[in-house]
């Protein structure tokens, strides 16, 4: 099934929110062995001590953190048009699933990005956009506000064109890179020889939930 997915170019959700336990406020995360995600030396980076887990409190500033969702990303290599377009990212912001209003809340979490291979631009790694300057005091969501609009942005396919738009991440497998969820970001094809992959935990300050109270996805306190 993974695979399939990969030669797609998709995202893959390693949690089951279908599964009770997804939607339990009080679940530690820990405790889900049935996920890969779960071995015990990557859970422990995500407890309020752990490597990652410590990180995503103090970027947040709030003491109910909670590991919201899962993501393992795996970007082919590809060398058509339809697969060059499928390994793409357009610009985008992570939280952009709100905007409809229907279907969660406003609460701000952030992505943790985990270079799982060494990235680069020829096997598509992120470009971030910096936010405009604004007072020291600003929100992120003050400072996002001050974007030009995605569209008026180059995209990531038209080559040169993306080339001094936002900062290319060139970085080492193993290498963590934190963003807040209304950070532009993009990511061009996958054009080396090889699968290109990260794991992105993300984070909120407290539960994400829709609507009518439910869950959007996982609540696990970071404890």
């Amino acid at each position: 099934r993974f695979g399939r997915l990969e030669a797609l170019g998709c995202v893959a959700q390693v949690n089951a929110p279908r599964e009770a336990d997804a939607y339990d406020a009080n679940v530690n995360h820990r405790a889900r062995g049935r996920s890969s995600v779960c071995d015990a030396i990557v859970s422990e980076t995500l407890t309020r001590k752990g490597a990652i887990g410590s990180i995503a409190i103090a970027l947040l500033g709030h003491d109910d953190t909670r590991l919201f969702n899962d993501q393992y990303v795996a970007k082919p290599p590809a060398r058509a048009d339809s697969a060059l377009r499928a390994s793409c990212f357009e610009w985008h912001r992570d939280s952009q699933w709100c905007d409809d209003g229907e279907d969660g809340s406003n609460v701000p979490y952030l992505s943790c990005w985990v270079a799982l291979d060494d990235v680069s631009e020829e096997n598509g790694t992120l470009r971030m956009l910096p936010y405009p300057p604004a007072a020291s005091e600003a929100t992120h969501r003050e400072r996002a506000s001050a974007y030009p609009p995605m569209s008026d942005l180059p995209s990531p396919m038209s080559g040169d064109a993306c080339e001094d738009c936002g900062r290319l991440l060139t970085i080492r497998a193993g290498s963590v890179v934190f963003f807040s969820d209304v950070v532009f970001h993009c990511s061009g094809p996958n054009l080396s020889e090889s699968i290109r992959r990260a794991w992105m935990p993300q984070f909120s300050a407290g539960p994400i939930v829709r609507a009518d109270g439910s869950p959007v996805s996982l609540v696990a306190r970071i404890e």
